[in-house]
């Protein structure tokens, strides 16, 4: 099973790993991105992923700042580039925090209902995100791939059998916003779910990456990368001295 949704990685930052929760789709000159956390249009710029992108729809899985972070300067960046990005609206979208930002719809984006615009391709389903406020899992239909993306997930209490794809952010200890091993366990016996049709993301740390290896489930190939330049380098072997 291949990989479908790509993630975009902001740099590095002061030895600090820069999860930006962000990934994106892009087929027939238009993108579907998911979340704008930081980082995000440093790593459009250096991967060159708007090449050829005609039409941008943007999908926010909970209003809070690590997933809209680069929104503002994302949507400067397409209007520069004469794209009006279509901002989809869910239950999770605070649309008065949007408005606090500066942007406008009409003028910075146009707010898509799915429903009335008969946006087929994606439904939002509800988690609680925290005591104040809900998440939304999204369930995509991608290249004929029906694919259930958790987000900010860190229990899901209905059934999500009969996807193509699974995406899961995955922590190295239990929390409330990230999937841990005792969990994605219960979760694939109870929905009977394929390891190969597992992709971890937004890992916490680089035991997060080891855990996700031993338990054997694929990591996402941004991820990885992103371990793998992290991760301290070996040092230079030394010639040892004889002494006469």
């Amino acid at each position: 099973m291949s990989q479908t949704l790509k993630f975009l990685v902001g740099r590095e930052r002061e030895g600090q790993i820069n999860s930006n929760k962000s990934c994106y789709f892009i087929k027939d000159g238009v993108m579907v991105i998911i979340n704008c956390g930081k980082g995000v249009v440093d790593a459009m710029r250096r991967t060159k992923v708007l090449n050829g992108v005609k039409d941008v729809y943007v999908i926010i899985t909970d209003s809070t700042k690590e997933h809209l972070y680069d929104l503002k300067k994302f949507f400067a960046v397409l209007n520069i580039n004469k794209i009006t990005p279509k901002l989809v609206e869910s239950i999770s979208l605070n649309k008065k925090l949007i408005k606090k930002m500066g942007l406008k719809d009409g003028d910075d984006y146009q707010l898509l209902e799915p429903l009335k615009n008969n946006c087929k391709w994606v439904n939002f389903l509800a988690v609680p995100h925290n005591n104040k406020s809900i998440s939304c899992p999204v369930e995509l239909y991608l290249d004929d791939k029906k694919i259930f993306y958790g987000g900010d997930s860190g229990s899901i209490p209905f059934a999500i059998k009969n996807y193509d794809e699974y995406y899961f952010d995955f922590a190295d200890l239990k929390d409330e916003y990230h999937m841990d091993y005792e969990k994605i366990k219960k979760l694939a016996k109870k929905n009977n779910l394929r390891k190969s049709n597992i992709w971890l993301v937004h890992l916490t740390n680089l035991r997060a990456m080891q855990i996700a290896e031993k338990i054997g489930m694929q990591i996402a190939e941004e991820e990885r990368k992103k371990f793998e330049k992290s991760a301290p380098k070996p040092p230079l072997f030394k010639k040892p001295t004889i002494e006469k």
